[in-house]
């Protein structure tokens, strides 16, 4: 029994140590859990799990020189921001539209039907920045949850891999226009 008393101490204080919350935004549940170690946050749906990047971390490669957020034609600076609840749903909103729907980017990049799997299957990471106008552009890196590739930190560091196919693939919303741009797919080998 004396050994008893600390495990349930220590299980009450995990239990009540839960820092997730709960959103609901056009009937849809949001559950928002801080990632362990860092300012970045989790956001789980029943149709997917994404880490939003704060815009004070500092993953091993910087996302924010890409030049996927920026549109083909216009050489700006970004600023980094960390992404609101709001805007990922905004953003979300947006990449379903262009993969599901209009199977075409703002930069006329086509996203063909067997270029990728259906949205559900991946996992993301969202990357918030600013542009010279002052919109707002998340940059959607998407992973799948069934690849045979261990992503065992990806809640605090930027996936990438060589290949991959439809295993892994990017883009680039604008929150403020609505656009999406920058399709990447990953190659098959060669």
């Amino acid at each position: 029994m004396k050994q008893l008393i600390p495990l349930l101490i220590l299980l009450v204080c995990f239990c009540s140590c839960s820092k997730t919350e709960t959103y609901e935004i056009n009937g849809v549940e949001y559950a928002v859990t801080p990632v362990d170690s860092s300012a970045n946050y989790l956001i789980e749906t029943k149709s997917f799990s994404g880490v939003v990047f704060n815009e004070q971390e500092k993953p091993t490669h910087d996302v924010y020189t890409f030049s996927m957020l920026m549109r083909p034609t216009e050489a700006e600076e970004v600023t980094p921001f960390t992404p609101s609840l709001e805007n990922i749903v905004e953003a979300e909103r947006i990449l379903k539209r262009c993969v599901e729907v209009d199977k075409i980017g703002a930069d006329s990049l086509r996203i063909s039907n067997n270029a990728i799997e259906e949205l559900p299957s991946y996992r993301r990471q969202y990357y918030g920045a600013r542009n010279e106008k002052g919109q707002k552009l998340i940059w959607i890196n998407c992973f799948s949850i069934e690849s045979s590739f261990a992503h065992s930190d990806w809640k605090t560091e930027v996936v990438e891999v060589d290949d991959g196919g439809e295993w892994y693939f990017n883009i680039v919303t604008n929150i403020d226009t609505g656009e999406c741009y920058r399709f990447f797919r990953n190659s098959i080998g060669g």
